[in-house]
């Protein structure tokens, strides 16, 4: 398991855990008897005395969360050569993955009974009619969820990418040999930074290149 993987598991329990702490619950209306429909989120330590807990949604709450999470698991497992890289790029994953939950949520947005506007269920979006219409507080709720993890997911993967390059331009650079390193200077070994002309000006006995100096540069041997 790779840092991107480690990032997707902590986005999805963070995902679950607010599904939990926040779960949907049943209402009954006022204006129309039968049975309860869905009323809103309620903290789960904190609900009212009349609500019931609305299993079927947060079922598919919780399996919207863990295909996303698979998904995105298997995409970014790590390339043979590069165990810490994906083989992936995260940037197109996270936006593969956000334009599939996009159209999802377009094609089948939450629909409503009217005119009491109870919550109906997922249709197809071209299902409406008279008596069925779009829940927009739901559908902006979604929405509103799926532009808050797509961001947290970017700052998350960035962060996890630039601590990797970090790490990786941070390495030590190999040492020198000790045998190269242990050479001593011979006379045929020339002085690193000095140019052959400011060696034929000082007292450096053992330089051998050609003489081209004139007239006062010229210096007697010893």
């Amino acid at each position: 398991m790779n840092k991107f993987q480690l990032t997707v598991l902590i986005a999805a329990l963070a995902n679950l855990a607010l599904m939990l702490l926040f779960p949907p619950f049943n209402g009954q209306s006022l204006l129309r008897a039968g049975p309860a429909s869905f009323d809103a989120f309620y903290p789960g330590f904190d609900a009212p005395a009349n609500a019931t807990l609305n299993s079927g949604l947060l079922y598919l709450e919780i399996f919207s969360v863990l295909v996303n999470a698979v998904l995105a698991w298997l995409l970014l497992q790590s390339a043979p050569q590069e165990p810490s890289r994906p083989r992936v790029r995260w940037q197109s994953v996270l936006q593969w993955l956000v334009i599939a939950n996009l159209l999802l949520i377009l094609v089948f947005p939450p629909f409503e009974t009217q005119p009491d506007r109870a919550f109906e269920g997922f249709r197809f979006a071209l299902s409406g009619s008279v008596q069925r219409g779009i829940f927009l507080p739901f559908l902006f709720l979604e929405l509103f969820l799926l532009a808050l993890d797509a961001a947290a997911l970017w700052l998350a993967f960035g962060f996890v990418a630039r601590w990797d390059e970090a790490n990786g331009a941070e390495s030590p650079a190999e040492p020198e040999s000790f045998a190269a390193a242990s050479v001593a200077p011979g006379p045929e070994t020339r002085q690193i930074g000095r140019s052959d002309r400011d060696r034929r000006q000082g007292g450096n006995r053992h330089f051998d290149g050609p003489e081209r100096r004139r007239g006062i540069e010229r210096r007697k041997r010893p």
